[in-house]
């Protein structure tokens, strides 16, 4: 009897083989790329005691590795994946502030003490040079102040000098910006170029949008100031206002829409308790309540960006007569666009956004415009 295998068979054998190679193949191609590795080590001098401080690395805000740091040393090692070079991670110690670093597969050292990058690649020396630069301005300003003299008008100097240096970090967050495009380090430039100066957000928004890549522009960070900066312009006066849902001061839950009169203008007024601009227009709010309310004039406080207990203290201090209402997850700020406050809206009876931005002498000569 013939022991040779039929030449069909012999050919489905083989295209098994060869599938069977190719799968393999592949599984070994996989297995080098997932063979690549981030590798951290650094120095620290948070103190040892019962229970040893703990390193972690945190990405997007989760905990993606960690580990203890034994005689003031730490070592961090795990699988590289490549989506994480197109972000900031931070490496965080029990009880220091976190540091900033892109993962890499060249090995990358850190002296948590003086909180400097020892070694590592392009992109993290890139980012420690920043930071460096961002130290040089911070002690260029204190300088600055420390030589005042104490008899001089010290208010005045602070405010030209904070000014001059406000100008002088705008200047660096563009430098790096147009170094850095569409990476990581870009991330944090533009982050630092949006929130130097809320007041200049409308300015820097259309650079960032002409200048920084996918990478910078998809930022969840980003992508919100982005999102503010349009909401600011769809809720521009003419507009129909955006209803939300806020908390009354019994934390039950209500909307905007629920506390507006038929038929009457109302003044919203967004606030906060740490904000001095807002406690110095606050006189102002007072002072149009008595004029107005009788008129006409509904009022609604939304107290935002701060603790319900502070909005307590300031409603008994300031005996505030008309409707304040609480965000406790800031969402006014983002459906209208608010980079700044206070921000003192009218909305018209028929729902529309009349005025923005009202304070001081324009808050009362829109309202005269209205009242008489």
């Amino acid at each position: 009897m013939s022991t040779h295998t039929p030449p069909q068979l012999s050919r489905q054998h083989l295209t098994r083989v060869l599938l069977l190679i190719s799968f393999v193949a592949m599984s070994l191609f996989c297995s080098c790329q997932q063979q690549e590795r981030y590798h951290i080590s650094g120095y620290t001098n948070a103190q040892e005691g019962a229970d040893p401080p703990m390193v972690k690395l945190l990405l997007d805000g989760k905990t993606i590795d960690s580990g203890f740091v034994h005689k003031g040393e730490f070592l961090l090692k795990g699988n590289y994946v490549d989506s994480m070079s197109k972000h900031i991670a931070y490496l965080e110690i029990t009880g220091e502030e976190p540091i900033p670093v892109i993962l890499t597969t060249q090995p990358l050292s850190i002296d948590f003490i003086k909180r400097k990058l020892l070694d590592g690649d392009y992109l993290n020396n890139e980012l420690n040079r920043l930071y460096d630069s961002l130290d040089s301005l911070g002690y260029e300003f204190k300088r600055k102040l420390a030589d005042i003299p104490t008899d001089s008008a010290l208010f005045d100097a602070f405010d030209q000098d904070f000014k001059t240096s406000i100008d002088d970090y705008i200047i660096l967050a563009k430098e790096y910006c147009l170094r850095h495009p569409n990476d990581p380090v870009g991330i944090i430039s533009t982050v630092m170029l949006l929130t130097i100066n809320y007041e200049s957000l409308l300015e820097t928004v259309p650079f960032v949008r002409k200048y920084m890549g996918p990478v910078v522009l998809n930022n969840h960070e980003i992508a919100l100031y982005l999102l503010i900066y349009d909401n600011y312009y769809r809720t521009a006066p003419g507009t129909p206002m955006v209803d939300l849902t806020l908390e009354t001061l019994q934390e039950d839950t209500t909307h905007l829409s629920d506390h507006l009169i038929p038929e009457c203008y109302t003044l919203v007024h967004c606030w906060s308790g740490w904000c001095k601009p807002c406690l110095d227009e606050m006189p102002n709010l007072i002072k149009a309540y008595n004029i107005y309310h009788e008129r006409g004039l509904n009022m609604i406080g939304i107290f935002l960006w701060d603790e319900p207990y502070n909005q307590d203290l300031l409603l008994e201090d300031y005996q505030l007569p008309w409707t304040q209402l609480y965000d406790p997850s800031s969402q006014t700020s983002i459906a209208y666009g608010i980079y700044s406050i206070p921000e003192i809206m009218l909305i018209a009876p028929d729902g529309t956004i009349a005025a923005r931005s009202l304070r001081g002498g324009e808050l009362f000569s829109t309202l005269d415009s209205i009242f008489g």
